[in-house]
């Protein structure tokens, strides 16, 4: 779980950086309209700061799962096949569900669990806050 902690840092990291340096540039060469390629980018981390969010959940619940059905069923009874669930691929969740689906079905299953993930104080905070950064300089940028 450290490895998509460190993600997400790095994705909340580069949308600073890049929404910092496309604001810089916006006021340095007096151009408001590049403020829109920054608003577009902290959209973009978002987004993709949500859908780690969903990927990192989902393998969280499929361990607990796991972690469950070990202690209900034992160690040895598990890796002999019995028990209610098959343990293949414990780092991929879902994928089986997913394998066979359009890219029409992928994204109707998945994107109620990415909308949730935006509706997550923490995960949106700092995307309005860059957010607002932008509109400011925007707005100084008019005046």
């Amino acid at each position: 779980m450290r490895n998509f902690d460190s993600i997400l840092l790095q994705i909340k990291g580069w949308c600073v950086t890049t929404a910092l340096a496309v604001g810089g540039f916006a006021v340095a060469y007096h151009k408001p309209a590049l403020i829109l390629v920054g608003q577009g980018a902290v959209l973009g981390f978002f987004m993709i700061n949500c859908q780690f969010r969903v990927f990192q959940r989902g393998t969280l619940k499929r361990n607990r799962r796991i972690d469950a059905e070990l202690k209900n069923v034992g160690i040895m009874q598990v890796l002999k096949g019995a028990g209610s669930f098959d343990i293949v691929g414990t780092a991929s969740w879902n994928l089986i569900e997913y394998s066979d689906a359009s890219l029409i079905e992928k994204v109707r299953k998945g994107l109620p669990d990415i909308w949730s993930e935006a509706k997550r104080p923490s995960n949106f905070s700092l995307y309005v806050f860059v957010t607002c950064c932008l509109l400011v300089e925007l707005i100084v940028l008019l005046l």
